[in-house]
């Protein structure tokens, strides 16, 4: 069945079920005894949490949709949630063994895991395990470590650093400079997206006049600021993941920004927690993107509404229609091998299909990701416009116009 067929379903509200009925995070989503088994380990508490909310609810509305449809081989799917909290190793080691070992799951699913102790954990199971992890030294530790039966549902840090330039030089906005100032913190998504970046900004011609990581701890923006304002960038890209910091460097640059200058927040605009500055009408005008995203149309809008009337809320741009396609790319999969529990049958469909999901065509590289290309996922580019994220580029399809903000005039 399709991800249309399925969303179509549930506007209907077959077989009366309602979302609100849905037990609580720890325990199994359920309709029946006779299941399959699925674990989620998401972050429901911790710096993550606010991720870990949308994860939650976006795997539970995929299983309703999907038992609402029949289940998955005439079986009723049945979610467990496990909270990873801070994402460190021992939380997926006990997660691995409350999922796997203790609960027999058939599927792992999560937005992101960890960013690399999910993969010693899952990797000698051998259950199916899609997640969003989107770092190069994941993809990696893959590969090296031959765990053949987990996919990382996305690109990674270096080709969206190098696709968010590309965008951004593609808007048709005239620049009155060629020079670009970097902040960024230390993580592997942070630091080598912004090389990624940088070096694709240097290709075209343009001068790095700033490419400075900061401490999480003990970052104070006054003197980052100094710099920018007296290099005069005609962009400035800020990629801290945090959003809360991200918000404070906002802040502060919005009392002598520079004029003409262009700002883009990076990947931390589009998390759930930027979303209520954003709703406020406090950074209107920023730039920012995420990783994929329902794509225009009436799937992606049957999508928004079928969380609207299960969430009373819009969705998030980041992760929502990620997690919902990856639930129905593993039950699309489970029918082509026939078995949940044959976890290599699954494994192997995983590889070999071309799923078309809500953010695009889904299909897994040698590597076990999925390139980021207009035909695949395409990445999102986004400005805050009347207090909403608003699509300025899809992939390389321009899909808005670029309006300067008053405050860079």
């Amino acid at each position: 069945m399709s991800v249309q067929s399925l969303l179509k379903n549930a506007a209907h509200g077959l077989a009366g079920a309602a979302l609100a009925a849905i037990v609580g995070a720890t325990a199994p989503v359920t309709a029946q005894a006779d299941t399959i088994k699925i674990g989620a380990p998401i972050p429901q508490t911790g710096p993550f949490a606010s991720d870990g909310g949308v994860m939650e609810k976006a795997i539970k509305l995929a299983v309703e949709d999907l038992n609402k449809a029949g289940g998955v081989l005439g079986q009723q799917v049945e979610v467990t949630f496990f909270d990873i909290g801070d994402l460190s190793p021992d939380k997926l080691q006990a997660a691995a063994a409350n999922l796997i070992d203790r609960g027999k799951s058939d599927f792992i699913v999560t937005g992101y895991g960890g960013f690399g102790p999910d993969i010693p954990a899952f990797c000698p199971q051998g259950v199916p395990f899609i997640h969003n992890d989107a770092f190069t030294s994941v993809v990696d530790m893959m590969n090296s470590m031959g765990c053949t039966s987990i996919f990382n549902a996305s690109d990674v840090e270096a080709s969206y650093g190098k696709v968010m330039f590309d965008q951004l030089a593609a808007l048709g906005h005239q620049f009155p400079n060629k020079k670009i100032a970097i902040v960024h913190g230390p993580y592997e998504w942070e630091s080598g997206l912004t090389k990624a970046m940088a070096d694709a900004a240097t290709a075209q011609g343009w001068e790095v006049v700033m490419n400075e990581e900061v401490p999480y701890e003990s970052v104070q923006w006054q003197g980052i600021l100094s710099k920018i304002r007296e290099a005069q960038p005609a962009l400035v890209h800020i990629e801290v993941l945090d959003a809360g910091l991200t918000y404070t460097f906002l802040q502060q640059y919005f009392d002598n920004p520079v004029k003409g200058a262009v700002v883009n927040a990076g990947y931390a605009a589009s998390v759930p927690a930027f979303g209520d500055v954003v709703a406020q009408g406090k950074v209107e005008g920023v730039l920012g993107m995420t990783l994929s995203a329902q794509l225009p149309g009436p799937e992606g809008d049957a999508f928004i509404k079928r969380w609207q009337a299960a969430y009373n809320e819009t969705p998030p741009w980041s992760l929502a229609a990620q997690l919902y396609d990856e639930v129905n790319m593993w039950a699309a999969a489970v029918k082509t091998a026939g078995s949940a529990s044959d976890h290599a049958a699954v494994v192997k469909a995983l590889k070999e299909m071309s799923f078309k999901g809500l953010t695009g065509t889904l299909k897994f590289d040698d590597k076990f990701k999925i390139p980021t290309s207009d035909a695949s996922q395409p990445a999102f580019l986004f400005q805050v416009h009347d207090k909403a994220l608003k699509p300025l580029m899809i992939g390389t399809r321009k899909t808005g116009d670029f309006v300067m903000p008053d405050w860079a005039k």
